[in-house]
Order: C-alpha cells, then structure tokens, then sequence
C-alpha cells in the first residue's frame, strides 16, 4: 500500500487534473475497503480472544472439579479398603515383614501328653536325653496348670471282667495306664432353708431370735452367692440379662430379667459404691493416671432419642508399682466437664489420645500434665499402610514412606519394650540415652516431608500433623519413667466394656448406667490384680450389708481387692468348693488278687 501511494505521488506531476481525482477515488476506496477488513478482522480477533478466555475457564474450573472428583474417590477408596481390613483383614498394626514367625505350629492347651507306665521296682530305668526347647512349653508346665484344680482318682478294676475275659489266676497287674481329662460339672442351683429358733426368754415370757437375719433383700430370694454368679455372668462373659433368663429357666429357676436388672440397680447404689468410691479416692491420689472414653446409650436419661452418652475409663499408670486401678464413670457427654469433676484437686500426669478435653483440662487447671499416646500417633500410619496401592512391587513398599514411619515407630516401641521390667531409675536412663535418639530419628524425619506433595494418601498426612502437633506431648514420656509410651491399658480395660455393650445394646435408664459404671469398676480392678471377679463381688456383698462404717474410715481398706482380708476369704472360698468336688480319702489302687488254693481269686 506505502509503495503503491508513492507510485501515485511520483506519477502526478504527469497527469491531468480529472485523472488525479479519479486515482485518488480509486485509493480512497482501496483504503476503506482496507480499514472494513481490518475492522472485521480485529473484531473476530477479539471474539476469539473472549471464546478463548472462556474455553481457559471453563479448563480450569474442570481441572478443579477433576482434582476434588480424584481427592474424593481416593478418600472413599481408601474408607472402602479399610473397611474391608476390619470385616476381613487382620487388625494387628505390626509390620508383617519384622514380625517373628516361629517355626512350630502351635499346640493345643488340653492335648495330653504320653502317659508313663509304672515299671516294676526291679526293671532298669531308661536313659532319657534331656530335652531341647524351641518355642514348645517346658517340662512340667501342665502340672503347674492344673494344680488349682481339684482332682478325682477313679481305678477302672473288675476282677469278674477280667477273669472271664483271660482266664481266673491267668493274669496280674503289671503297671497302671494313666489318663487325664478336665471334667465339668454344670452349676447346680440349690433352694437353702434355714430355721432358726424364736426363744421364749424369762418369766416375761419374751420371744427373742438370737440370731439375726443374713437375706440382702426382705421378701427376695438373693443371696451373695446366686448375685455375684449373676454379676459374673454379665459383666465377665458379657451374657445379656434375657439369655441369663432362659438359660436360668432350664435349671429350674423362674426369674425374670427385670428382677435381675432391678438387683443390680439396687445393691450397686446402696452397697457396692461405697467400695467404688474408695477406689476412685485411690485413684486420684496416684500421680499418674490413664484416661479414655467410649460411647453408650441410655434410653431415659432426659434428652431426645438416640441421643449419644459416655463411658470414661480411668486407669492407674501401667508402671505404676502399686496396685493397678480401674475406675468408670458414667456421663450424658463427652465434655471437659467431667474432667474436672472427676480429677477436682488433682496434680499430675494424664496420659490419654489425642482427643483436646484432655489438654484443655491440663492448661487449665495448671497442675496437670496430658502425655500422649504412641498407639493413636501409629495408628494413621498403619492406615496409610493398607490403603496403599496393590500394584506396587515389595521393592516399592520398603521405599515407602509409609513404611518407613512404621518402622521408625517400631524401632522406639522395641527400645521401650523391655524396660518395663527394669526400676524408674534405671529406665529413665535408658529412656533419656537410647529411646531418645529413636524418639528423634522419628520427628526429624517427620519434618522433612512436604505434605503438600499430592503422593501422600490422606491418611499419611494425617498422622504426621497429628504428631507434629503434639511433639511436647509425645515427648513427655522421656522425662518420666512413670510415664507409659502409650494408653494401651486403659484401651484394653474399656474393651471389656464395648463388648458388653455390643451384646447388651443399651442402658435403660442413668440409674442402670451408673449401676454398670460401679460394677465394671469393681470387676476390671479385681481382674488386673488377679482376683476372681466371682468371689470379689460375692465377698463384698456378704459384708457391705453387715459393715459398720467408722470415723476413720479404717474399714474401707478391707474392701480392696489386693487387701489381705479378700485374699484369705477368696483362698477360704474356693478351698470349699475344692474340698467338695475332690477326694475325700487317698484312692487305694487295686492289687492283683492272691490265688487260692482252688484257684479262685
């Protein structure tokens, strides 16, 4: 266009007037038509450049949505496959590749072993090797087994028998055969009837019994016994109150679970709390302590239906050396509230999961520390582990980090493992020199990561900012050998009770669930210190009716399961029921009979 004008500029000076306005029409023309196109042009132009800011929006809100399409079906992949784990898999959270095997299958408990003939005095007695061990139990550990049991010997000998069967005079007895098994014997119930005497005293002619009544409830038939069996039943092997019904029925005894319940109710409130209550004095005045929470429902406990309430466990330390104790406590929520009802003056340390009522409760009360657990700080991890993905090759599974914050976590649990058995002193130092250094290797390694890198599985994110967020926390065990590394006491004691609820559903009333509270106190505590919950419960209620409370309070300490009184009654208790299934007299065993002259026997 530029030269061709400049064409035209040169050519005028040539051409007439006319000429000159007819080319400047004809470029005139030739410009516009230019300028329209150019104006199309640039209006297409901007029309692409709108479709294509749209077309780059749309892209990016696509890509959004994708990225939280991808995010959510990893999260219900991953809900999906861990679900599967808890229906079908296996629920320990050790490492398979560092377990320890052994090569052994195991044996059954019950299996007898080869009975020894008795030999005559003269015959030489066999060499025996002495016998290697490898994983199997060692020599004797049967006998230290059943030798709480008591023990009926029966001789199996009819002279008739076996004269008919070899001949009379044509056989003796060379040595005994001996065989074991463990007999039961179903519990038999028993209606006892006591009279005492009504005297008539004086010339006044007075009537006097002189001795008092024992029965725990007017006009009820309970006794001890038959209560504690009850308790037993229920909240040792988890046997709801309507099967205890039926299987009562087929032995004879017409009672319904409402009596049942209504005793439970009754006798825990008016006499089994007192024992709670002195338990749950102990309790606190142990400076270290374990804490966890479970749900339950209580049908009539005044708010609308279905709503959630609460069952808390407090434990003693599990390195406590002192008695263990075992203390639930009912509650409708699940709020810092009863924290502080619970632990009013407390001062010390609170070892529990990560759940914030715990640390709100130690910054404010100010003389209370909250350790943490190593279990719930593993846990996510061990998740993280089986959601991985199956097509990963063993070479790629050992290179994870999933695995590799498994393996630090178990390195600090093997360290830590075996000094419980060792004295406070000792493991603190152990604790501040070796189990420091995996304590660290494990949180400096947390620290490397970029959470931020979209290869991490939620679950594995998870884990490291809960244990980021509460290195002080996790840390605190190393400071305090009375500290546990984790809360797995208090984890295995409320298990007890989740399967009870499991069978029993639900409480039907506050009064109920405090009743339950009270007794699972009484029973978890009998159990970690090695008390039968059946004759603890039985030894309580034969004298909580009787007792007669004092200023002092001195007769509470008889009411421990670890007490000296208990433990006499129980040995006692039990020697009754031993002394009746057992041998009366020593069995004679039976000779060969002499032959007579005529050559009967």
């Amino acid at each position: 266009m530029r030269q061709e004008f400049q064409e035209l500029l040169n050519s005028m000076s040539a051409m007439t007037r006319e000429e000159i306005i007819l080319s400047l029409f004809s470029v005139f023309e030739d410009v516009s038509e230019r300028l329209a196109a150019s104006d199309e042009l640039s209006s297409s132009v901007t029309e692409m450049a709108r479709q294509y800011q749209e077309m780059k929006e749309e892209n990016a809100s696509l890509k959004a949505e994708n990225k939280e399409l991808l995010k959510q079906n990893r999260h219900l992949t991953e809900q999906l496959t861990l679900r599967k784990n808890d229906l079908f898999g296996r629920s320990s959270e050790k490492l398979p590749d560092l377990e320890s095997i052994g090569d052994d299958p195991p044996e059954d408990p019950l299996q007898e072993e080869p009975a020894e003939e008795e030999l005559p005095q003269n015959a030489p007695s066999p060499e025996r090797k002495p016998r290697e061990h490898h994983g199997k139990k060692p020599v004797g550990k049967r006998e230290n087994d059943l030798s709480r049991l008591s023990r009926k010997t029966e001789y199996r000998f009819d002279v008739r028998d076996f004269d008919s069967r070899y001949g009379e005079g044509n056989w003796r007895v060379f040595s005994w055969r001996m065989e074991r098994t463990i007999e039961s014997a179903h519990t038999v119930k028993h209606l006892r009837v006591v009279y005492s005497p009504v005297l008539s005293v004086g010339k006044e002619k007075e009537l006097v019994c002189p001795y008092s009544s024992e029965k725990l409830l007017k006009g009820s038939l309970v006794s001890p016994s038959f209560f504690a069996e009850m308790v037993y039943e229920k909240f040792v092997l988890a046997v709801p109150s309507y099967r205890q019904e039926k299987a009562l029925l087929r032995d004879g005894v017409i009672l319904s679970r409402q009596n049942m319940t209504g005793w439970i109710n009754r006798f825990a409130h008016d006499y089994l709390v007192i024992a709670y209550d002195y338990l749950a004095d102990l309790l606190c005045g142990r400076p270290h302590n374990q804490n966890d929470e479970t749900t339950t429902q209580v049908i009539h406990d005044g708010r609308r239906p279905g709503s959630v309430s609460y069952m808390w466990a407090h434990t003693t330390s599990e390195l406590d050396p002192g008695p263990p104790i075992i203390v639930f406590s009912y509650e409708p929520t699940r709020g810092t509230d009863h924290l502080r009802r619970f632990y009013r003056d407390y001062s010390g340390c609170i070892t529990s999961d990560g759940y914030g009522a715990y640390s709100k409760f130690a910054k404010e009360s100010g003389t209370v520390r909250n350790s943490g657990c190593y279990m719930h700080a593993r846990r996510p991890f061990s998740d993280a582990l089986k959601v991985m993905p199956a097509c990963r090759t063993p070479e790629e599974e050992k290179l994870s980090p999933e695995q590799k914050v498994m393996m630090l976590i178990q390195e600090i649990y093997r360290e830590e493992g075996p000094l419980k058995e060792l004295s406070p002193e000792e493991r603190l130092k152990k604790r501040s020199t070796i189990v420091k250094e995996k304590v660290d290797n494990y949180f400096n390694w947390l620290k490397t990561l970029d959470l931020k890198d979209p290869a991490y599985s939620s679950r594995f994110v998870k884990g490291v900012q809960y244990s980021l967020n509460r290195e002080d926390s996790l840390r605190m065990f190393l400071d305090d050998p009375m500290i546990p590394i984790d809360n797995g006491l208090c984890e295995r004691v409320i298990r007890q009770f989740a399967i009870g609820r499991n069978n029993w559903l639900f409480s039907y009333s506050t009064t109920g669930a405090e009743a339950n509270a009270i007794i699972y106190s009484l029973i978890e505590t009998a159990k970690q210190n090695n008390a039968h919950p059946y004759y603890y419960i039985k030894y309580l209620m034969e004298i909580l009716p009787k007792l007669k409370v004092t200023a002092d309070k001195t007769f509470l300490n008889s009411l421990v399961p670890w007490s000296d009184d208990y433990r006499s009654y129980e040995k006692a208790d039990m020697q009754k029921a031993v002394d009746l299934l057992s041998d009366k007299e020593p069995a004679v065993r039976p000779k060969t009979p002499k032959k007579t002259k005529t050559g009967a026997a």
